[in-house]
């Protein structure tokens, strides 16, 4: 194993709001207890968990039950219930990232996705060395922060190319014809084009990723919509209309559901 040298803690990274995303924290913790077991939580951002040395468990909510050893990497989902850290007579020493936007919703049609939570990376000393080089990274001002935030996405591009091979190729192709926007095909002709009945494929599909296609495509759209949404000069039924939403109010109302305020809102706030 590698040696590194960084202080145990936590280090806040944030910095100013950016198009592309943001870091939150980060840090190298040492003889941590994870989060526990006694309930599941839900973290409400993004965040790799790199395991440098010791031992323990992950679990969530759709039945994964794996044991972890040094080298592998949790992928720490927004809305998804998990579990991790270490068994009794373990030791847990991890480095960690966390991270929120929109942005890096789009990483889900690449493969990106709680059914993938825990990798074993081929070269995880590599990808050690590069989050604490992200941590080691300014964030003071825009262009720092902005910065920040690629390196974040180019080191998940990095570990997507490096994950072991397994997840079969009918998924990434789902996915990525369902992350279109309001011309992409319906559900019964991505079945087709995968050699499937629609109910077959809804199923496999559902088993995979805990979702339904129709679930993934509204959440991606909506994803691209907040997006979208970033920009001030974009009509809201020009939004629906492209994303493939019957018209603006359609659009407000399922965006309302999935994040919790209104378009305007939220266009609101990104500008503040």
């Amino acid at each position: 194993m590698r040696s590194f040298h960084f202080p145990s803690g936590i280090i806040p990274r944030s910095g100013p709001v950016t198009p592309i995303g943001n870091a939150e924290f980060g840090g190298r913790l040492r003889g941590t207890s994870g989060t526990g077991f006694s309930k599941f939580r839900v973290y409400g951002m993004y965040a790799l968990v790199l395991l440098l040395k010791g031992g323990g468990r992950y679990r969530d909510r759709r039945g994964m039950d794996r044991r972890l050893s040094a080298g592998d990497l949790v992928v720490v989902f927004p809305e998804h219930p998990h579990q991790y850290g270490p068994e009794a007579g373990d030791v847990w020493d991890e480095v960690f990232i966390a991270f929120h936007g929109a942005a890096f919703e789009g990483w889900r049609s690449h493969g990106l996705g709680p059914e993938n939570a825990v990798w074993r990376l081929s070269d995880w000393n590599q990808n050690a060395a590069r989050i604490f080089e992200i941590l080691r990274m300014p964030v003071a001002t825009l262009a720092e922060s902005t910065a920040v935030a690629a390196a974040i996405h180019g080191l998940i591009g990095s570990m997507l190319e490096s994950r072991p091979p397994g997840e079969e190729a009918w998924l990434e192709t789902a996915r990525q014809l369902l992350a279109g926007g309001g011309e992409a095909p319906t559900s019964q002709d991505i079945a087709a084009e995968l050699g499937m009945s629609y109910d077959h494929f809804r199923k496999v599909f559902k088993t995979a990723t805990g979702e339904t296609p129709a679930g993934f495509r509204r959440r991606r759209r909506l994803a691209q919509a907040a997006l979208m949404l970033q920009r001030p000069d974009l009509k809201l039924d020009m939004i629906a209309e492209s994303l493939g939403f019957c018209d603006g109010f359609h659009l407000s109302k399922a965006f309302k559901a999935e994040f919790g305020h209104s378009p305007a809102a939220f266009r609101l706030r990104q500008t503040r």
